[in-house]
């Protein structure tokens, strides 16, 4: 007779942990608990075996609780799952608490001047994803997942930005939908329905000092996670860099990309362009030794492409923060500054071929798609999207190919500008 789906992945799930389990033992580390962060950097088999088990149980939750739990939210209404850690969050309730302290509720409370009962509801909700613990009846101590919203500010903005921001503009999607059938524009959005605002969110952030800084530090902590490039290992092996020798770093931030590309490539010279405040930022920022291989530069990627003839026009995770007609355009814009041969290269989330990832890797994948539209009228793509959208530019660019490194959760894209005479 043969083995039953959840018989499957419960196998699966035992002989991935135990993997797992014999290199904790091999490296003298405790088991994964909630009281101690879970190591980062792991070998690459040792991560094979811990997406193994997440994966299968991710189905073997969907499998157990059924067709109505799923389509009910299980475990619960999902509508309030965020609650918890944004309370958390905005309220500072982890600073309030000492490392080592087990504190009241009452106390606590007094602290974050909120009442006793509802920071004892919000908390306890968090409780239930070991965010934070009670460790006896009324009292409140850290977890591991708690201390890490200590004086974290690129944590704490990335969680202003998802819970304050992105949340609300998801709520109103549908009805964006339905108010702009079809449209493309910046400021169609869940997000200005959210905020009652006319204005795009990064319109809106050139005006609110708090909301910019809050979005560079959310993506500041994002590009400090393992497989988006916090080494930009996956970056540096997937493009010949060294046979090149000039790279425009279009929306480069203050300069990260191109300070490591420099480093491991001490004759390429970079210009990396972004708005005046964060060019301004990366100048006082970067190192004289970098400084001398490195130009920063004020540049609108909605203007003509000021930089002409160089071997590489870079991109990372720029496009996918517009639409189709708009990411075309910042790409024409480009033409006018490339000789026959210049690459592109973007660094990207790429979406997956439906049913091609387990559904642990899926659900990560679409959740992000819908973000992107929700608050930013934009997308995320896969790789036929991403010869669609150059293809439609101008027939001039071949699409050469990308490469998915082991390891990473952004995709490396090349294409040659190569114009009919």
């Amino acid at each position: 007779m043969a083995s039953s789906r959840i018989t499957e992945l419960a196998a699966a799930i035992q002989a991935n942990t135990s993997k797992v389990e014999e290199y904790f033992a091999a490296q003298g580390l405790e088991s994964p608990s909630f009281d101690a962060e879970f190591p980062s950097g792991l070998p690459p088999e040792v991560e094979r075996s811990r997406y193994g088990v997440l994966e299968a149980a991710d189905e073997i939750m969907d499998l157990m609780v059924g067709p109505r739990g799923i389509i009910e939210g299980f475990p619960g209404p999902q509508q309030t799952s965020h609650i918890g850690i944004q309370a958390i969050n905005r309220y500072s309730i982890a600073n309030k608490v000492g490392l080592d302290e087990e504190v009241s509720f009452t106390d606590l409370a007094e602290r974050c001047d909120l009442q006793k009962n509802d920071l004892t509801r919000i908390l306890r909700q968090a409780m239930s994803k070991h965010v934070f613990k009670e460790p006896k009846r009324g009292y409140v101590a850290h977890t591991a997942a708690s201390k890490l919203l200590m004086d974290s500010k690129d944590l704490n903005d990335m969680l202003y930005i998802a819970h304050d921001i992105i949340w609300p503009a998801s709520a109103h999607l549908l009805e964006s939908i339905d108010k702009w059938k079809g449209s493309e524009e910046h400021n169609h959005t869940g997000y200005n329905i959210a905020s009652g605002t006319t204005e795009s969110f990064f319109e809106n952030t050139k005006k609110d000092s708090r909301l910019e800084e809050a979005f560079a530090n959310n993506m500041k902590y994002w590009q400090s996670r393992p497989g988006f490039g916090n080494d930009h290992s996956h970056l540096l092996s997937s493009f010949d860099w060294a046979s090149v020798e000039s790279v425009v770093d279009i929306g480069g931030g203050t300069g990260a990309t191109s300070v490591a590309l420099t480093e491991r490539f001490p004759s390429l010279h970079c210009t990396v362009q972004d708005m005046p405040e964060v060019v301004n930022q990366g100048k006082s920022q970067i190192s004289s030794e970098a400084a001398s291989r490195i130009t920063f530069m004020t540049h609108d990627f909605f203007q003509e492409q000021p930089v002409k003839n160089a071997d590489v026009y870079f991109m990372r995770w720029v496009l996918h923060d517009w639409s189709d007609t708009k990411a075309i355009a910042i790409i024409r814009y480009l033409i006018p500054a490339l000789k026959g041969g210049a690459n592109i290269v973007l660094q990207e989330f790429l979406l997956p071929e439906p049913g091609m990832l387990p559904f642990y890797h899926e659900k990560t994948t679409r959740n992000m798609d819908l973000s992107m539209k929700a608050f930013l009228n934009a997308k995320e793509r896969g790789v036929d999207d991403w010869k669609k959208i150059f293809s439609d530019a101008d027939p001039g660019f071949k699409f050469v190919g990308v490469k998915m490194p082991m390891g990473s959760n952004l995709g490396v894209i090349q294409v040659r500008w190569e114009p009919s005479v």
